[in-house]
């Protein structure tokens, strides 16, 4: 049981770190249920750094929501479709889908500057074998949503209006 109140402490640190948790962090969902598309983005993102899937559909089924009516802006489909994937029980698939959340989250943020104020748009050149990965998340220490503790701060902070690498 002592193990157990470690895991969730650590993970309520993470969330908080990326600005994504509530008052408490084993209930990402109402914690982030703010109507935005960005906020339970950070949140999947979060609990995939710190190597969880728990609650990644609620989270996902939150982004979905927030999309209603945004359909045709640009990446909003990507994100879309990646939150539909987030779910999946297990983590490389939850990753990949999150991979694609973040490519149109990306997009959708380069088109908004007012949602980049207090983030960073991250590359890592090691995901994927090699091919690399791109995310945001809130301001400060990288925390790795593709390879969580195995490589939990690998990545470069990239500025936004730079080139996006190929990934």
């Amino acid at each position: 049981m002592r193990h157990r109140s470690r895991r969730v402490i650590s993970l309520g640190l993470v969330l908080a770190a990326l600005g994504c948790g509530g008052a408490d962090a084993t209930e990402p969902a109402l914690a982030t249920a703010d109507g935005t598309m960005l906020s339970p983005y950070m949140a999947i993102g979060g609990k995939l750094a710190a190597d969880d899937v728990t609650g990644l559909s609620d989270l996902g089924t939150q982004v979905i929501r927030a999309a209603k009516g945004m359909e045709t802006e640009a990446g909003v489909a990507d994100i879309v479709q990646g939150a539909g994937r987030v779910g999946a029980p297990d983590i490389a698939t939850a990753r990949a889908a999150f991979k694609k959340m973040s490519d149109g989250m990306i997009t959708w943020a380069k088109a908004h500057p007012d949602a980049q104020t207090g983030k960073m748009l991250v590359h890592c050149p090691m995901t994927f074998q090699g091919k690399g990965g791109l995310w945001i998340q809130t301001e400060g220490k990288v925390m790795n949503p593709y390879e969580g503790s195995r490589m939990l701060h690998c990545g470069d902070k990239l500025e936004w209006s730079a080139a996006l690498p190929e990934t």
